[in-house]
């Protein structure tokens, strides 16, 4: 399977300029049942005031990716400030051309820049499949704990969407690369570039690490798009190999 990083300087509350930029990004796929992945927040930026955010502009970022998604026969997923039931969550979303939708709520959320007291805290972890393929979604701030992806059933791949910033972008690097070695699948980290309202800069260094924590894809602090082809047959070799994780324990 053919996946694709996209990192970019988010423009901060501006969706339709944003999901402009997915758009033509998307243009430039060539490969149908591609997975798109995109940066935390990726519709309005980081914004710890959700009371701020049109509630509309969700439908209509789902609406759009939907949109997207059926024009170019891909899958696109990344997080976005998300209401249900009078709360509000940083979820991570997937759309995929048949108009298949996947949420996840995150976790762990960044309590120093006041994430916690502005969301809602998601309970539980959750797989989806996408063209027959395991995969663990997390956000950001969860990369640092790893048991989240100490999972009963191994994925095929964990992703992280982010908004990580430069101060600390080697940890992003390290844990990326851990989280592949811990569960012999491959990792994917899409993180933004630029900077942002909150007076942080993101320099990007989007990733894919293959399942024996070798970095297949390794994107600059520029915006852009790259991207590889997963093949499973690889990793299940591998693991059978060395089947470290029979030796799990829960």
């Amino acid at each position: 399977m053919q996946v694709n990083l996209l990192q970019f300087n988010t423009l901060w509350m501006d969706p339709k300029a944003n999901l402009e930029i997915i758009r033509t990004a998307a243009t430039g796929i060539k490969e149908k049942d591609t997975l798109l992945v995109l940066p935390e927040m990726f519709n309005t930026g980081y914004n710890m005031h959700p009371e701020e955010i049109p509630v509309e502009w969700q439908d209509m970022t789902l609406a759009a990716l939907a949109e997207i998604s059926r024009d170019y026969s891909i899958g696109i997923c990344g997080s976005i400030p998300f209401y249900k039931e009078g709360l509000w969550y940083n979820t991570f979303v997937l759309v995929d051309h048949e108009n298949k939708q996947t949420l996840y709520d995150k976790i762990h959320l960044f309590s120093p820049a006041g994430e916690k007291a502005a969301y809602t805290e998601g309970k539980t972890t959750s797989f989806f499949t996408f063209r027959g393929w395991d995969i663990l979604p997390l956000i950001c701030y969860d990369l640092r704990f790893p048991y989240l992806s100490f999972t009963i059933k191994l994925p095929d791949i964990i992703i992280y969407t982010a908004n990580w910033p430069a101060a600390r972008i080697s940890h992003w690097k390290a844990l990326l690369i851990a989280r592949a070695i811990e569960n012999q699948c491959y990792v994917v980290g899409v993180n933004r570039t630029g900077s942002d309202q909150n007076g942080f800069s993101y320099t990007g260094s989007s990733m894919i690490v293959d399942y024996s924590g070798q970095i297949m894809t390794e994107m600059s602090e520029d915006s852009g798009m790259a991207g590889t082809l997963l093949e499973k047959a690889g990793m299940e070799s591998y693991r059978k190999k060395l089947p470290f994780s029979e030796d799990r324990k829960f």
